[in-house]
């Protein structure tokens, strides 16, 4: 790691355009902002005018251009958030997340009904589910274990404000529909984090739907 670190280092030490010239950033054809001018004794990355705006959802098509100038390195990388990621059309499952009150008093529990079906039309190994909980709330790890014991699911774990489910295999068309019981901790309005489900060796093909939302009233 410490090598890695020390080549970068180098490269953004050392990298730099021995011609001057500029560099254009354009969207959709469209420019974006004014050219960014450099001469020969310019050091490190060249930064270029944010494009997030403009990235809406769909396809397009981003260009660099420079004019003058010698060949340098260039690297792209591009970060983003969505409140429900796009389902992948290859997952074997589907999955349906709602709680059973949307209005709660703080200390109380209400519950949160994740059903998970198996559209492969075969059996399926190692089904996984993640439920996202609204902040404000928080499972009950006693229920969460009895689950275990009843067989309802096989496993479990709880990753911050996600309780991940897992199956050892899903029979051909079978549904089954987990009660997760959970209990309101800090009154306000919530959004959880988008509910999703997939096989455990294909994680690159979910299914996705909204997280759930709650409000949780003081006593």
């Amino acid at each position: 790691m410490l090598a890695l670190r020390a080549i970068v280092q180098y490269d953004k030490l050392r990298a730099h355009p021995k011609a001057a010239g500029t560099v254009r950033i354009t969207v959709d054809g469209e420019k974006v902002g004014d050219s960014i001018a450099f001469d020969d004794k310019a050091q490190g990355a060249i930064k270029l005018p944010d494009i997030s705006s403009l990235l809406t959802p769909g396809v397009h098509k981003v260009e660099i251009s420079m004019a003058g100038g010698s060949p340098m390195p260039y690297s792209f990388a591009a970060k983003y958030h969505t409140l429900t990621p796009t389902s992948d059309k290859d997952c074997k499952l589907n999955i349906a997340v709602k709680l059973s009150q949307t209005k709660v008093i703080e200390g109380t529990s209400t519950e949160a009904e994740v059903t998970v079906s198996n559209e492969a039309g075969e059996v399926i190994p190692n089904p996984v589910a993640v439920v996202g909980l609204p902040g404000g709330m928080e499972p009950r790890h006693d229920q969460l274990k009895e689950l275990v014991k009843k067989g309802t699911i096989d496993a479990y774990e709880v990753n911050g404000s996600k309780i991940v489910l897992y199956w050892r295999t899903l029979a051909k068309d079978a549904k089954v529909t987990v009660p997760l019981s959970v209990i309101a901790v800090v009154p306000g309005t919530y959004r959880g984090p988008a509910s999703s489900t997939y096989l455990y060796y294909t994680d690159e093909h979910k299914k996705w739907v909204d997280g759930l939302q709650v409000e949780i009233a003081a006593k």
